[in-house]
């Protein structure tokens, strides 16, 4: 009863936060299924460590170093898992059994170093109890203990390499938000590593949930702003950008999808829907961080341009051209640049409209799909 009393104590904010994401990744369990899994994992996790962290208060209390070598050993392998959980979180570890593999190498490395521990002699190079003059125990560590620091300082640059290079569609709050969270804590690991030699702060459990916490909020209210079947940007985050942005912004270039209504008419919706997503994917893999493409609705696609000169944008868009021509789908293109710093947002956007509407219009001439008018023109 003291040992539950004494956890519930310890552990009280950590238990609060656990039980929100709890429910959160609940709640959202079939809108956001893999997410929710990391977050219940990581929940999990950081509960077992608290709880391990509490274990070995009660063991060396009692003078039991076997149990407490066992509890150590666990704390220092589950610790890093977090890392790799908080990647998952953000859908950002690695794809196919190769790259997989490496990317959980460091972890069984940690494993490999921590079960020295175990045998003695090596254990001198990881961690050791053993009892002293005063009854009590006392810890001996060797460089090697710090092993699960390193490898959770190795999936923390790693998070931050992903979540960065995944930006180019993203706004620079994204950035902001994973600083913060990787910051709180590599402070704690900082603050344990270096200013906690008797091992009486625990704080990294607690700080990995507030950051994962923080993050997946982040992300849901973040995914508002993107359209959910192509995960560019939607029409309500394009009102707001163009407006932000109409000063800086050298041209707009619009896209719409040939034959859409044909293709849904004839192949079912579900064909539609894998066009569109083609099409948004072409998009979104050549454009740069100077571009932010938009879903406005049905087969329309937008992508605000800016500091970039002319001919980058008929590279960008040939490129995007060149890509289509591979699969079974196409877009109309036009493009309006700002040549006259005085020219609005408002003609830009309506240049660019005229544009692909001529393309549009050329595409119907010199294929053999009909042309309707319900095709969102």
């Amino acid at each position: 009863m003291e040992f539950l009393r004494s956890y519930i104590i310890t552990n009280f904010i950590l238990l609060c936060i656990g039980a929100v994401m709890l429910f959160l990744a609940i709640h959202g369990y079939k809108q956001h299924r893999k997410k929710s899994i990391f977050i219940i994992a990581v929940t999990l996790v950081a509960f077992f460590l608290s709880i391990d962290e509490i274990a070995q208060d009660y063991t060396k209390s009692i003078n039991d170093i076997t149990a407490t070598t066992v509890l150590a050993f666990l704390g220092y392998i589950f610790r890093p898992v977090c890392m790799v959980l908080l990647i998952g979180i953000s859908s950002g570890e690695p794809k196919g059994k190769k790259w997989l593999a490496l990317f959980l190498a460091p972890l069984l490395i940690n494993l490999v170093i921590y079960l020295l521990a175990f045998i003695p002699g090596p254990n001198d190079y990881v961690f050791k109890f053993m009892g002293n003059d005063s009854g009590g125990i006392s810890f001996f560590g060797g460089p090697l203990r710090f092993s699960a620091h390193v490898v959770s300082a190795i999936y923390l640059i790693y998070f931050i390499y992903v979540s960065i290079t995944r930006m180019k569609m993203r706004h620079i709050a994204n950035a902001m938000i994973i600083l913060i969270c990787t910051t709180v804590v590599v402070s704690v690991v900082v603050l344990e590593t270096f200013f906690d030699s008797d091992g009486s702060v625990h704080l990294l459990n607690t700080a990995i949930m507030v950051s994962v916490l923080f993050y997946y909020l982040f992300l849901y209210i973040e995914s508002v702003r993107y359209d959910p079947l192509t995960r560019l940007f939607n029409r309500a985050t394009y009102y707001q950008d163009i407006v932000k942005m109409s000063k800086r912004t050298t041209a707009i270039i619009q896209f719409d999808m040939n034959g859409l209504k044909y293709i849904n008419d004839n192949f079912g919706h579900q064909e539609g829907d894998k066009g569109l997503a083609t099409i948004a994917s072409a998009i979104i893999n050549r454009c740069n961080r100077h571009m932010y493409a938009y879903r406005l609705g049905g087969d329309e696609f937008t992508v605000i341009v800016n500091s970039l000169n002319e001919d980058v944008i008929i590279k960008i868009i040939n490129r995007i051209q060149d890509d289509l021509s591979k699969t079974k789908y196409s877009c109309s293109v036009g493009y309006a640049y700002r040549k006259d710093k005085n020219t609005t947002i408002d003609e830009l956007v309506k240049e660019a409209d005229k544009a692909m509407y001529v393309a549009k219009a050329e595409f119907y001439k010199t294929s053999k799909i009909e042309r309707r008018r319900t095709d969102n023109e």
